[in-house]
Order: structure tokens, then C-alpha cells, then sequence
């Protein structure tokens, strides 16, 4: 009797599930999706780095800021199609279409060259670092929480646990 007539093994959709466990496929999309924001924020922080460049430093170094963001910018739909193959709750499939509303209203007070719409610019930009920052938490979180969830564990494997603090 083979495997997939037995029960175990590889899903006919080519999954490859455990009882207790998503398919593979599912997985990755959820350590997909957890990657990708970690790589957001690590943008942003890279973004902003540009822009202090061309303040601070050379005006000639403007143009990493102008041209990087369209290295990253879409990470956020790439993360909502991962949401979705990843089966990740409401709670992490929507803040990337957020994230990507955010960066069109950037694109948006950029091109103001004066005005108190076009000093929202660096304003948005935090929020755009703060949702990030929070959507990638929540996403290893989630990950960390599968992974002890199909292990049977209640609290996560002991690597990934939070040490008690002392009393």
C-alpha cells in the first residue's frame, strides 16, 4: 500500500501535510510573509538613512532616497498575497494594503513642494516605520505560535520563549 493510499505522506495537491500541521505550502507563505516584513522594516530604516544622506550630508545623495523606494515598495502586495496563501488571520492580511495606501500618500506629499500637506512627508513616514514594525512582530509571532501549535506545545518551543522575569 503506498504512502498516499495510506494516509500519511504528501496531500494529492502536492501540500505534503502532517495531521497536525498546514500544508507545506501554507507554511511557507507564512514564513514568507514574515520575511518580507522583516525586510520592510529593514528598508524603511535604510529609506530614512538615504534622506538623512541628502540632508545632512551631500544633496547629491538625494536621489538613493528618491530611487530605493521603488526598490521596496512592493513588498506590502507581495506580503498581502502571501496573507492570503498563508490562510493568516484578518489581523495580518490587511495591514499591508494599509502600508501601501501609506506609501501612495507619500508619493503624494513628496511631489508638494510646499505647504503644511507637504511637511506630512516625514509624519507618514513614521507611520509607515511604526505599522511596519508592528505587522513583522505580529508575523513571528503568529509563525512562532504555528510552529508551537503543531509541535503541542501551549507556550512555543523553549528557543522562542521570553525568559520569566525575576521577582
Amino acid at each position: 500500500m503506498s504512502e498516499r493510499a495510506a494516509g500519511s505522506g504528501a496531500n494529492a495537491d502536492g501540500g505534503g501535510t502532517h495531521a497536525t500541521g498546514p500544508p507545506a505550502r501554507v507554511r511557507w507563505a507564512r514564513l514568507g510573509y514574515a520575511v518580507l516584513a522583516s525586510a520592510f522594516v529593514a528598508c524603511v530604516v535604510v529609506q530614512v538613512f538615504f534622506a538623512g544622506l541628502g540632508v545632512f550630508v551631500a544633496t547629491e545623495n538625494w536621489a538613493w532616497h528618491v530611487n530605493f523606494v521603488h526598490f521596496f515598495e512592493w513588498l506590502p502586495p507581495l506580503m498581502l498575497l502571501a496573507a492570503f496563501l498563508g490562510r493568516l488571520p484578518r489581523g495580518l492580511k490587511w495591514p499591508p494594503a494599509g502600508m501601501f495606501v501609506l506609501i501612495a500618500l507619500q508619493y503624494a506629499t513628496a511631489n508638494l513642494n510646499r505647504g503644511v500637506v507637504a511637511a506630512l512627508h516625514p509624519v507618514v513616514a513614521l507611520l509607515i516605520f511604526l505599522a511596519a514594525v508592528v505587522v513583522a512582530r505580529r508575523a513571528w509571532r503568529a509563525l512562532s505560535g504555528a510552529d508551537a501549535a503543531r509541535e503541542g506545545a501551549s507556550s512555543g518551543p523553549a528557543s522562542i520563549r521570553r525568559p520569566e522575569r525575576p521577582t
